[in-house]
């Protein structure tokens, strides 16, 4: 085991503890002595600002795993992968279930791979009720969901009131992608927020740098406003492509969406199935909402359905021209990052909350202003 290239999305101020697939439970924890599992250690020793490290390997489990203990405001527990991506969460239950649930507040969960084994499939990689958690650089990919009216996603922010959200540099991927009985729905999505949803509260949040595709059942991003609604919320620098519903909605289920940013992002080629739209406002009153410097070419119903709102300094880029990414791939199998000339460079916006990094981690920007897309090109 090791944990040399640890690296926390947020700084833990108190003890350290460890997880290898060849721990146990009743070890101390330490590096030289680590525990076997991550929910263990999270839910039974750590408190406000500590870190649980958890080694490379796959924890398989037989149901879902939740996450029950909360840190405090500016004291998170870092719930991280020591080696980005080789940390494996998965299980293979079935129906209306989830993968990982976090039901704690302030925890930050970075750099794990999280899936379902069965071809049935569950409904959810990520399901979140707690309050104030950050999902970093993680990997989320075949949550087959059963496609019913309980819906799905890949990272699902469903808490009853809270704020300070953030789901940053994901990599989120077949979401219903081989159920066939998705086709047709719009009930699951890559990344779902909608605080609120369980009855109460509205909540903020910051969806940047995530790349999503192949989302047969809904969009890539939904943003659902439920009860009051949301308000301050950004969406930016995501590339979403080849979903099949659409790119991103903005959804009012009682609650006005108002005053969120929407920049920078990259929207190609969704609307495979239902041909919805690539930035899609469904029955939005609120007019303060800001929709610019967006990269939207191919979405099956149109790049843009606006109800109140309207795109300002975008452009419409085929990715098949060969412009626009090192290596274009509709499949999922390509390469992102901008190659030199692309007329996503220095062609985004700066706006509050635009991400000051990149997926890969780099700062932003590197040129003359921002870029459009989860990458900030070097040229």
């Amino acid at each position: 085991m090791a944990f040399a290239t640890f690296a926390a999305a947020q700084a833990g101020v108190g003890a350290n503890y460890y997880v290898s697939t060849s721990g146990s439970n009743s070890n101390p924890c330490s590096q030289s002595s680590p525990c076997a599992t991550p929910d263990y250690v999270v839910n039974n020793k750590a408190v406000a600002g500590d870190t649980v490290q958890v080694a490379a390997g796959t924890y398989a489990y037989g149901s879902e795993v939740n996450f029950t203990k909360s840190g405090t405001a500016g004291n998170y527990i870092t719930l991280t992968c020591a080696t980005r991506g080789a940390c494996k969460i998965q299980n293979s239950v079935t129906g209306n279930s989830t993968v990982v649930w976090i039901r704690g507040s302030y925890i930050v969960f970075d750099g794990f791979e999280v899936t379902n084994t069965s071809s049935a499939g569950n409904n959810l990689g990520f399901y979140v009720t707690g309050n104030s958690v950050s999902i970093t650089h993680n990997t989320v990919h075949h949550i087959e969901a059963d496609c019913t009216s309980n819906g799905g996603a890949g990272i699902d922010i469903a808490t009853t009131s809270g704020s300070g959200f953030v789901i940053d540099s994901n990599l989120v991927y077949d979401i219903g992608f081989a159920n066939g009985s998705c086709s047709g729905k719009n009930t699951v999505h890559g990344i779902d927020f909608e605080p609120g949803g369980g009855g109460g509260g509205s909540g903020a949040g910051t969806i940047t740098n995530n790349i999503v595709y192949h989302v047969l059942g809904g969009w890539g991003i939904q943003f659902q406003g439920f009860t009051t609604g949301t308000t301050g919320s950004v969406i930016a620098n995501n590339l979403l492509f080849s979903n099949g519903n659409g790119g991103i909605v903005f959804n009012e289920s009682g609650g006005t969406l108002d005053y969120n940013t929407v920049v920078n992002n990259t929207i190609l080629d969704n609307g495979t199935n239902q041909s919805k739209c690539g930035i899609f406002e469904f029955v939005v009153s609120g007019t303060h909402n800001v929709y610019a410097n967006n990269d939207a070419y191919g979405n099956g119903g149109g790049d843009y359905c606006f109800s109140t709102g309207s795109q300002s300094a975008g452009i419409s880029v085929d990715p098949a021209s060969g412009t626009t990414f090192a290596n274009w791939k509709a499949d999922g199998s390509g390469d992102y990052h901008q190659k030199a000339g692309s007329p996503t460079i220095n062609n985004g916006s700066s706006s509050k909350g635009a991400p000051p990094k990149d997926m890969d981690g780099n700062p932003r920007p590197q040129g003359a202003a921002y870029d459009i897309g989860a990458y900030e090109s070097p040229y």
